[in-house]
């Protein structure tokens, strides 16, 4: 994924330096309310030339008409609002003001309600692809790409499951802090991400901070149900900071498919038989037998798994509330009062200690059952 995606990027920019181009500028705004609406999707579609409005809506797309047909449409689109497109033909090129664009919310339409007499309960089932010491990974490189998505489709068990929280592994960042937008999707009959599953009608967005390991994102405001395999994107919106972006997460090798955008409203394209390291915590909906073998399947799991205690220290003092996660089994807890912990582990796990203001520090676990993680304070 490494390095196709670099090719692309590369491909697609030349024609940005190359061409005539103007700048279709303007603000995006609720209809209604006359409210800036940021991060809309902005784009030729299917054409490779896109970008996302700002906060303020504000947003610029470089345009040159001659390389488009008549009939190719710029498209807006963003959560709660209906699509909105524009010939090509009918764009206007303004040089000192910022036309408005209006998009009309969606009427609201109440969900299905079905009345069953199923007997059951919601589970928790964790899902999705993890990294385990492979050196397998996908990036974005370059800030010309803003509503490029790297996306990976999660194959699982038929049934309605609600999903709780996203993670994933960055291994590198240059930009000093790089802002996305979290999409869910159905799969369509091609195998291609279709819908938006998130249908809050809120936009979830997460930054990445230089230097950050591990993100967990809160995905329990949204009420996200899934019935089948889906897809999860991370989306590129804003890059702080004066470098170029450079931004590197863990992927693996894995029997399903990856999808990619360049920029927004471009379309997707299938890298097969690789995955982004995306993992989620969901619960699923079980019949009350099924349910309770899979609690009776887990405490036998979790009997079987050894456990390594200690505490987490900066000069002598013990420090509370430090997330440590074990890389392989990806079991996430943090320090109580007194700076100690007990995680499952076994010998050559990796552990890795992390709280804001400090370095992030990893140990591999050896024969003994006992690990003190020393803290050293962040001075980058």
């Amino acid at each position: 994924m490494f390095r196709y995606w670099t090719v692309f990027l590369f491909v697609l920019a030349v024609p940005l330096l190359v061409t005539a181009q103007k700048d279709y500028k303007g603000r995006v705004l609720d209809a209604k309310t006359n409210a800036p609406i940021p991060y809309v999707n902005i784009g030729v579609v299917d054409k490779g030339i896109g970008t996302v409005s700002q906060e303020d809506g504000l947003f610029h797309l470089l345009l040159d008409k001659r390389l488009f047909s008549p009939n190719d449409k710029v498209l807006f689109s963003s959560l709660g609002y209906d699509n909105l497109e524009i010939h090509i033909s009918e764009i206007q090129f303004a040089f000192n003001e910022y036309p408005e664009v209006r998009l009309q919310p969606k009427i609201e339409e109440l969900n299905e309600v079905v009345v069953t007499n199923f007997k059951g309960e919601f589970v928790a089932d964790d899902i999705g692809y993890k990294n385990r010491g492979e050196n397998v990974f996908g990036y974005w490189k370059d800030n010309v790409a803003l509503g490029g998505q790297l996306a990976t489709r999660i194959r699982v068990k038929s049934g309605l499951r609600k999903l709780n929280e996203l993670g994933f592994e960055i291994w590198s960042s240059t930009s000093d802090s790089v802002l996305v937008r979290i999409n869910f999707y159905d799969v369509s009959s091609f195998g291609i991400p279709k819908q938006n599953l998130n249908t809050s009608g809120e936009n979830i967005l997460y930054t990445i901070m230089r230097g950050q390991r591990f993100a967990d994102i809160d995905l329990t405001p949204y009420s996200i149900y899934v019935k089948d395999d889906f897809v999860v994107s991370l989306e590129l919106l804003k890059v702080y900071g004066g470098e170029d972006l450079g931004l590197v997460m863990a992927a693996i090798n894995f029997d399903t498919d990856s999808f990619r955008k360049f920029a927004s409203q471009d379309e997707w394209e299938t890298l097969p038989n690789s995955a982004m390291a995306y993992y989620l915590k969901t619960s699923l909906l079980l019949s009350t037998k099924a349910a309770e073998r899979s609690k009776r399947k887990k405490q036998r799991k979790v009997r079987n798994l050894s456990m390594i205690s200690g505490f987490s220290i900066y000069r002598g003092r013990m420090l509370s509330n430090v997330k440590i996660r074990n890389l392989r089994t990806k079991e996430l807890i943090y320090t109580d009062a007194g700076g100690r912990f007990k995680i499952h582990a076994r010998p050559k796990d990796v552990l890795c200690f992390q709280k804001e203001g400090y370095e992030t520090k990893c140990y591999e676990i050896g024969k003994k059952n006992t690990l003190n993680a020393q803290m050293y304070l962040d001075t980058k």
